[in-house]
């Protein structure tokens, strides 16, 4: 493996704490940072601390003060993890009981995409109205669960989840494809700063699924992340579900392993 290979999962976790911060306020602490909008109190990746540097049980302490200070307006302390998290701060949220939540495989294409089916009918989310079509199908992703590693998520917090991915736009361009005049499947993809492009939130509709539809998209933004510069492009997928094996098939190969980790303060305060 090369220099540029080795420097690979390190340009992910900074591409991926971008995107994660976009549309939201940071507050850079002197052992992590914390991403903050009260406006949605119950989307984690709007509220999270990342870019951890504590290794001292002094420094834990302090980033776990920065967490109870700037998230204070929601019930929920989410920390989102990497490779380079350091491993004491790691035990230091399992024994506060914290929950990990099921990680995640980041997967990397460095040259062509293995696909040569016809391009999808994949249009820009730009309109109230292709927001409204867009959070229907999220409702309907959130409600079948296969996409949110099992957790139950209530209609309003799909609603803010959109509202979060409308603040992550123009930078984080959002796409539904559509077929016969229906909006069958959507997906995400944004050009980092650090030349890396990502493509998120993959999905299709039941019906419509194992007809390439995936492969499609993912072909397709992988073209346009291309032509805007990138000279990687990654995607994630859940370790315990199939899409991680369609992604190796185009051409993905598994990099790096990112984590999420929660803790409810009220049932922690019963």
């Amino acid at each position: 493996m090369g220099e540029a290979g080795l420097d690979l999962p390190r340009r992910i976790a900074e591409a991926y704490r971008w995107h994660r911060r976009l549309g939201a306020r940071v507050i850079e602490t002197p052992y992590c940072h914390i991403v903050a909008d009260p406006s949605k109190p119950d989307v984690w990746d709007c509220n999270h601390a990342d870019a951890v540097s504590a290794t001292r049980p002094a420094e834990i302490d302090l980033a776990f003060e920065a967490m109870e200070q700037h998230l204070a307006h929601t019930r929920w302390r989410a920390v989102h993890t990497d490779g380079f998290t350091p491993d004491p701060f790691l035990a230091r949220l399992a024994l506060a009981d914290f929950r990990e939540r099921p990680v995640t495989i980041q997967m990397a294409m460095e040259g062509e995409i293995s696909f040569r089916g016809p391009a999808p009918d994949l249009r820009l989310v730009e309109t109230d109205e292709n927001w409204a079509v867009l959070a229907e199908l999220v409702l309907a992703n959130h409600a079948e669960g296969l996409t949110t590693g099992g957790l139950e998520i209530e209609p309003e917090v799909s609603a803010a989840l959109v509202d979060g991915y409308r603040a992550k736009t123009p930078a984080c361009l959002f796409h539904l494809v559509y077929e016969a005049g229906t909006a069958i499947a959507y997906a995400a993809c944004a050009a980092a700063p650090n030349g890396l492009g990502m493509i998120e939130d993959v999905f299709t509709s039941a019906a419509y699924r194992r007809r390439g539809v995936a492969s499609a998209m993912i072909a397709t933004l992988s073209s346009r992340l291309r032509d805007q510069g990138c000279d990687v492009i990654f995607i994630g997928a859940l370790a315990e579900e199939q899409a991680k094996h369609l992604y190796a098939r185009l051409g993905f190969r598994p990099v790096s392993l990112a984590r999420a980790w929660v803790k409810d303060t009220l049932k922690s305060a019963r």
